[in-house]
């Protein structure tokens, strides 16, 4: 059974359990009757809580929201802490999120293996200095054509050695400061900077998202 279908289930036996039930009952969730239960929010998300196995009946609700036990069973402040600690978490989250984002990426992520490229670009240069005594020398005997093939064969190593000082000093495009990531500041996802409206949208309707989006309105 899937986690929604679980859901759907204990929401029905919920409504059906809650005619003869009362809300101080000790298998009634009494962040439902408060507000909300954390557990629902995140349902099938990266961040699902795990299944709450309480009742959770609107008419529970409604009859502890009208009733003069509200605010007087503790009921408030157990749920208040509940979320704070889960506001807490997702504080944490953005933080390593964010320094994710904005730390100095390491040397081998900014340029793959420059060392080896820096060690191949040392002996190219060193090959093609070689060849300059040994172009004029043959020119000098009057080996013409042997001159010219080094010649031509200097070029070409000449060429790849500008191609490699090239890839020496470029950096990798996904630590571009316009590529970065960018972070939810409502549920700590990595977003996509400049990314299309529709998936923004998409985002921002998440279940992950507006969970949270939920936990920080009853925080406040």
């Amino acid at each position: 059974m899937t986690d929604t279908a679980r859901q759907l289930l204990q929401e029905l036996m919920g409504e059906l359990q809650g005619g003869g039930k009362q809300y101080t009952d000790s298998d009634v969730c009494k962040d439902h009757l408060v507000d909300f239960c954390p557990h629902q929010l995140f349902t099938n998300t990266k961040v699902d809580l795990g299944p709450c196995d309480l009742i959770h009946d609107d008419r529970l609700r409604t009859a502890y929201q009208s009733s003069s036990d509200k605010n007087h069973l503790g009921y408030e402040s157990s749920f208040y802490d509940r979320i704070q600690r889960l506001s807490h978490d997702l504080q944490r989250k953005v933080r390593r999120a964010l320094d994710r984002v904005t730390a100095e990426a390491d040397e081998q992520l900014i340029n793959p293996r420059k060392e080896e490229k820096e060690e191949r670009a040392i002996i190219l240069d060193e090959r093609i200095k070689l060849m300059v005594p040994q172009i004029q020398e043959l020119g000098e005997s009057g080996r013409v054509n042997e001159a010219l093939g080094v010649f031509e064969h200097m070029e070409r190593m000449t060429s790849d050695l500008d191609a490699l000082k090239e890839r020496i000093n470029s950096v990798n495009p996904l630590f571009k400061n316009e590529n970065r990531l960018g972070v939810c500041d409502v549920c700590g996802a990595l977003l996509v900077p400049n990314d299309a409206a529709k998936r923004l949208d998409a985002h921002n309707e998440g279940k992950q998202h507006q969970g949270y989006l939920r936990i920080q309105k009853a925080v406040e």
